[in-house]
């Protein structure tokens, strides 16, 4: 091949070696191709079948899992949220039973301070009456004492009268009596005197 002047290689020899390379180069990679699907066509046809077999599988089986998952997580919402139900549920009616509790004991307080109170409105009615039938007994028997001491007083002042009277009566029969004895003393004494003036006479 004849260079021309200047030393420089003319841009269409040169776009011509390029094609010519990528040409060679096409064909050595399509030479390849052949020469691997000589060697290995079949078993590289049957592991593609293969890893489309799994790759077929395993999309199924991510999609049935994904569909589990997604089956268990539905039911898992569902379970919680009937459980966070039943909570609340529960608590509304520990509440209510609760609030009922309450109203009962407070209920009963009040029947019970309403019964002490009736009790204790009744007791000092009870002890009124009761006071007040102790105090006419208290008259009562007051009176009949006062009675009583007024009548032995009037007794005992008669039969101090009436001892008195019979003292009196008594020293007045004793004024007699010393009288009489003083007489027969006297008289014994006479005797006595003229008895003795006799013997002497004898």
């Amino acid at each position: 091949m004849n260079k021309p002047s200047g030393g420089k290689i003319p841009e269409s020899s040169v776009s011509n070696d390029k094609n010519s390379g990528m040409g060679n180069e096409l064909a050595e990679v399509g030479n390849m191709d052949k020469i691997r699907d000589i060697l290995f066509g079949n078993q590289a046809k049957d592991y593609e079948k293969r890893f489309a077999t799994m790759e077929m599988r395993l999309a199924q089986e991510a999609g049935e899992l994904k569909e589990e998952l997604l089956k268990r997580i539905d039911a898992l919402e569902i379970y919680t949220k009937q459980e966070i139900k039943d909570i609340n549920a529960r608590i509304k009616k520990e509440s209510n039973e609760r609030v009922d509790a309450h109203k009962m004991i407070q209920d009963e307080l009040k029947q019970g301070v309403e019964s002490l109170n009736k009790k204790i409105v009744q007791g000092e009615e009870n002890l009124a009456i009761k006071s007040t039938e102790l105090r006419d007994q208290i008259l009562s028997q007051s009176k009949q004492l006062s009675e009583e001491i007024l009548s032995r007083y009037d007794n005992a002042s008669k039969n101090m009268k009436q001892t008195a009277q019979e003292l009196d009566d008594a020293k007045v029969n004793r004024s007699d009596l010393s009288g009489f004895f003083l007489e027969l003393a006297m008289r014994l004494s006479n005797d006595e005197n003229t008895g003795s003036v006799n013997n002497l006479k004898d």
